[in-house]
């Protein structure tokens, strides 16, 4: 079984026919199935736009596998039951919930609770460079892409595939000829981008390139200046 995820566009009542738009990779899987000339049976499950979707569970199990194949914490890192309780635990606690008010595996919290915890586990994977099995940019919300974008830059690990080494990437122009050591950079746009991803914007140019994967850039501000030895005056 393949799991799709849709915008519901239209529905007809009267046909008893909806109108559904999916993303160009969706549409090539659905393709692949009708090619076989088997009739397929497709399952809707409809999603109040306050709860949790099944596409962010799924993606925040995917960063704990991460964290627990990464073998990087402490005591409570002994089983992935634990591993997943602590961080439960942080979550309630830096949000000022109860304890056991929410879970991945129930329909508690919703979908704005969710997005803060995946968020958590994305902060602590760029800290403590853990390879991540899933690319980001594909499974966040786009008003989540912003924060993702800020922590790249803040702990050096590439916004696409959070590898490292990498770089910070100006996307404004600064001004040929002009010495980037003596400018100011605040306020300037910037993404942190490995070798490969780098070569790839200067290909593409930048606004396919932010296009293609949904960036915007961040402005650099002191912090980010401060990390990256930054000119400010």
């Amino acid at each position: 079984m393949t799991e799709l995820f849709a915008k519901l566009n239209k529905v007809d009542q009267n046909k008893g026919l909806i109108t559904l738009q999916l993303s160009a990779d969706d549409i090539h899987t659905l393709e692949k199935y009708h090619a076989t000339n088997q009739q397929q049976v497709l399952s809707v499950i409809a999603s109040d736009d306050n709860e949790p979707t099944p596409k962010q569970r799924r993606f925040a199990f995917a960063i704990l596998k991460d964290i627990w194949n990464s073998q990087v914490g402490g005591v409570w890192l002994e089983t992935k039951e634990t591993m997943r309780e602590h961080f439960y635990t942080m979550y309630e606690y830096y949000y000022g919930m109860e304890y056991g008010e929410f879970s991945l595996s129930d329909d508690k919290g919703k979908k704005s609770n969710t997005n803060e915890f995946i968020n958590m586990l994305l902060d602590y994977a760029a800290l403590h460079d853990i390879a991540l099995s899933v690319k980001p940019l594909n499974e966040l919300e786009p008003q989540e892409i912003a924060h993702w974008e800020y922590q790249c830059l803040m702990n050096k690990c590439c916004v696409i595939c959070g590898k490292r080494p990498s770089d910070l990437h100006h996307l404004d122009t600064i001004g040929q000829g002009v010495d980037r050591r003596k400018t100011n950079h605040l306020k300037h746009r910037a993404v942190q981008l490995c070798r490969i991803h780098h070569q790839e914007a200067h290909s593409l140019g930048i606004e396919t390139f932010l296009q293609k994967h949904h960036l915007t850039g961040i402005k650099i501000d002191e912090r980010i200046a401060e990390v990256h030895r930054l000119n400010t005056k």
